[in-house]
């Protein structure tokens, strides 16, 4: 078990400089287990043709540049369970790849109070050009993900998409230790569910996000093929630091052996 970035082959784009980061990383590919994890809002990286897009520094300290914690916990399931990870390195602000192209939080104007001038003037091609490099790779290389593992294995693999938020946003207080989303699938959302709630957590039904509005990667992923998925979304302030973090990846690492033990999950439904 690695989790050392195995290289992905990645077209030039214009957008991106020499010296920018790739656009994402892969973990453990060759991983054993049927878990795939998804981090669609690990990084906070900007390309720097885009000049920090305009934003002062404390920005990207935000829940609003990146979903904090969340790259730490998705790398330690990684490697606690052997399982393939993908995980974004560039910040939601530049393209958010949980959300359709042309939404309204695609390319955001103003997060959480925050206006993000380099947004406010983004033409349509200034936007296909993050689209090319930053949106497309990311979710191709999931489905290939899948779609390979699939077939080697005879049977479809399980999707895990992992995000954390701000218990404050603006005047709204969210007094959750963390949330589950999901659509129609239950499969996936109800044992979870039960399990953390069972360890005495406050934990959100689709709350302080639903499932039913804003979370693309999963439906593309796995409502369309008809696998089970799941979003956990985690309360940033319990994994701000390496212990927190430490404990969530163990609580979440016991909820996933549970789990991946029902006959259901692996096979395909729809709903």
């Amino acid at each position: 078990m690695s989790a050392e970035p195995t290289p992905i082959k990645i077209n030039p784009s214009p957008l991106l400089g020499p010296d920018d980061p790739v656009p994402f990383d892969v973990l453990n590919l060759h991983g054993s287990s049927p878990l795939v994890l998804v981090c669609d809002h690990a990084g906070l990286n900007v390309p720097s043709s885009l000049d920090g897009l305009g934003l002062p520094e404390s920005a990207w300290s935000r829940h609003i540049s990146h979903d904090i914690g969340a790259r730490e916990v998705t790398t330690m399931l990684s490697e606690d369970f052997d399982a393939v990870a993908i995980l974004h390195n560039y910040s939601r602000l530049v393209i958010d790849c949980n959300r359709p192209l042309g939404h309204p939080e695609s390319i955001i104007h103003v997060s959480d109070g925050q206006d993000v001038p380099g947004n406010q003037s983004c033409t349509p091609a200034q936007a296909a050009l993050r689209e090319n490099a930053l949106f497309w790779p990311y979710h191709q290389t999931i489905s290939s993900i899948i779609g390979n593992r699939w077939r080697a294995n005879g049977s479809p693999p399980v999707l895990f998409s992992v995000h954390s938020f701000t218990p404050r946003y603006g005047a709204e207080i969210r007094p959750w230790d963390a949330g589950v989303l999901y659509n129609k699938d239950p499969r996936f959302a109800e044992p979870l569910l039960a399990y953390l709630r069972d360890e005495g957590l406050n934990v959100g039904d689709n709350q302080p996000y639903s499932g039913l509005e804003s979370a693309y990667s999963v439906d593309i992923h796995g409502g369309a093929p008809g696998i089970a998925h799941v979003v956990i979304e985690i309360n940033q302030d319990q994994i701000a630091d390496h212990n927190g973090q430490r404990a969530w990846a163990d609580r979440l690492g016991g909820a996933l052996t549970s789990i991946l033990k029902r006959e259901e999950i692996h096979r395909v439904q729809r709903f």
